[in-house]
């Protein structure tokens, strides 16, 4: 990687021989012999560290620390001190250098903080690159989410000031709609104002009406104060309606209405407020199954599917598995402090031949696991198998002897054998094993709740 190094020493041999020794370290090193010359080049280069000795001609390296940190708070400095001179180095450290040494200088001394400083540098660059990458820019290069970033951009070159068209973002749970919905807003005109995010599977069917519509004092038993919606809250902003497959029958005309005269009325109210939403709805629901069932309004259905956007599910993009995971190793191992290079080769030919039930979500969390378990550089498949181990352990279901994932592959292999029918026995048995608590069955599967109930509705096995 290599770090930009500005060394400021007035002793010209000393001054040489640190850039030899740098660039012969990788670092692109420039040496100045007085403190005017070093802030002139601070300026001119915005080096990531500053080699600086106390005790120079003209400005003096204390100064010339000084008004570098001003010129870039994040720049890492260590400074070089005269034999005694304790005064200067704790002035230094007060200005924030990340050390002091000594003369006659150690290099060993001084390659290991520059190993510690760049170190600290690499993961600051990535942590940069991949926060910067997340916030512009779907993970995956597969024709699949090429073809969502390109109706991403389409779609936000729009004039979405006014009548914005609504989108429908559908996929299996974990795949990522709300990242999309979010990334939607933060590309468009409206990404200075309001994105409300309104999940409707967590509101409770009787308090639905007033979270979205508002109500007005007295409009109710302890009603004692008005408050506006969350229709009202995301005005002239973005309006996010998370499973909107499980918005309540009894309400879908209220909210129809509401999204195509572009009014609310607040509960308690006979007078009409206007709002200017972009609405962006998301579903793992077959919303057209649900509409021929009778649980879905159709003129709701078309009003929200103006532009659709389909995320694949993981095991349909497989080729974008490596690069995820490397941004999620990178993630976690700066999140948790961690000094893991990446993921070994086994890992990802691993990763590549599972079906990923849960998705990117899943992925996400598999790798969290495995960088906290993890005290290597790299994470290798016993790391994984460390996650699996436990996950089978704590879940009694699975045979005993089998803790060992090749053991179960190959128990489960023995004929006859049906994965459809294995899923299965293991679902219901875990809903046995909870007297049918939905949430304690999906944490025994390890998989989410939305995820088991998908696999239940979706008649994969005998729920009776």
């Amino acid at each position: 990687m290599g770090l930009t190094v500005l060394v400021v020493e007035d002793e010209k041999n000393l001054a040489l021989s640190l850039k030899r020794f740098l660039e012969n370290k990788g670092h692109e090193t420039t040496v100045c012999f007085d403190g005017d010359k070093g802030l002139s080049q601070c300026l001119e280069m915005n080096p990531e560290l500053l080699l600086v000795d106390c005790r120079l001609p003209g400005m003096g390296g204390i100064e010339l620390l000084k008004k570098a940190k001003a010129l870039n708070p994040n720049l890492y400095s260590i400074v070089f001190t005269a034999f005694g001179s304790i005064e200067d180095a704790v002035e230094a450290i007060k200005l924030g250098s990340f050390d002091y040494i000594q003369k006659p200088i150690d290099l060993q001394r001084l390659g290991q903080l520059i190993l510690k400083i760049e170190e600290t540098v690499r993961l600051k660059r990535e942590i940069d690159y991949y926060r910067k990458r997340e916030e512009t820019e779907l993970i995956g290069s597969s024709l699949a989410m090429t073809r969502v970033r390109e109706t991403i951009q389409k779609l936000v070159a729009l004039p979405l000031e006014k009548s914005p068209p609504s989108v429908l973002i559908t996929g299996e749970t974990g795949t990522g709609k709300e990242v999309v919905a979010r990334l939607l807003h933060r590309k468009s005109s409206r990404s200075d104002k309001a994105f409300i995010h309104v999940n409707c599977i967590s509101l409770p069917e009787n308090l639905v009406e007033d979270e979205l519509f508002g109500h007005e004092q007295g409009a109710f038993t302890g009603a004692r104060n008005a408050k506006p919606g969350l229709m009202e809250a995301a005005d002239r902003g973005t309006l996010f309606l998370d499973e909107i497959g499980d918005f309540p029958i009894n309400l879908q005309g209220k909210l129809l209405t509401a999204i195509e005269s572009k009014k609310i009325r607040r509960l308690g109210s006979v007078k009409d407020r206007e709002i200017d939403l972009w609405i962006i709805a998301a579903t793992n629901r077959n919303l057209t199954e649900k509409v021929r069932l009778g649980s879905f309004r159709p003129d709701l259905l078309y009003r929200l599917n103006v532009v659709s956007i389909y995320l694949p599910p993981l095991r349909e993009r497989r080729e974008d598995i490596a690069e995820l995971s490397n941004y999620f190793l990178r993630k976690y191992a700066a999140h948790y402090g961690k000094n893991i290079q990446g993921l070994g080769k086994e890992v990802i030919e691993t990763f590549q031949n599972y079906s990923w039930p849960g998705n990117v979500r899943e992925l996400s969390h598999k790798i969290e696991q495995a960088v906290l378990w993890c005290e290597d550089n790299i994470i290798s498949l016993r790391h994984i198998d460390a996650v699996l181990k436990k996950r089978f352990q704590d879940n009694s279901f699975f045979p005993q002897p089998f803790v060992d994932k090749k053991e179960l592959i190959k128990w489960l292999l023995n004929e006859p054998f049906s994965l459809k029918a294995f899923e299965g026995e293991l679902i219901k048995t875990a809903l046995e094993k909870t007297h049918g608590n939905f949430s304690q069955a999906a944490r025994l599967l390890g998989v989410t709740r939305d995820w088991l109930r998908y696999r239940i509705e979706k008649k994969m096995f005998d729920a009776d």
